[in-house]
């Protein structure tokens, strides 16, 4: 198997997050091996990309896209609305509710991530 890029890693976990669930930039970044801020670095370019974007947030529950696009955070929000994500007063994802758990590097390994 090719040696695959950061980018690709973040994306192909990124897209094994069912609907109505979310991940952490940390936690992604934990399981495909590098920093919250490297994860969303490699989010940023999914914008243009058959990626489910929206699922990936701050492990607070806050749609940090918003600092970048007060549209894309309302987008964003829209997006996990349908697919019936929750959100507290605050404006934040009730992650208690939504977070899918971790699976950890030694599981991951195990998994067709579809590159």
């Amino acid at each position: 198997m090719e040696e695959q890029t950061l980018l690709e890693l973040v994306h192909a976990r990124v897209r094994l997050i069912p609907p109505g669930q979310v991940m952490s930039y940390g936690q992604v970044g934990d399981e495909v091996g590098c920093s919250a801020r490297e994860a969303g670095w490699a989010m940023n370019q999914a914008l243009r990309e058959e990626i489910p974007w929206q699922r990936v947030m701050g492990s607070d529950g806050t749609l940090r896209i918003g600092k970048r696009s007060p549209s894309l955070m309302h987008a964003q929000r829209e997006l996990l609305e349908v697919e019936g994500v929750t959100f507290k007063a605050n404006g934040c994802v009730d992650m208690a509710k939504h977070q899918l758990g971790v699976i950890g590097k030694k599981a991951l390994e195990t998994l067709e991530l579809g590159i």
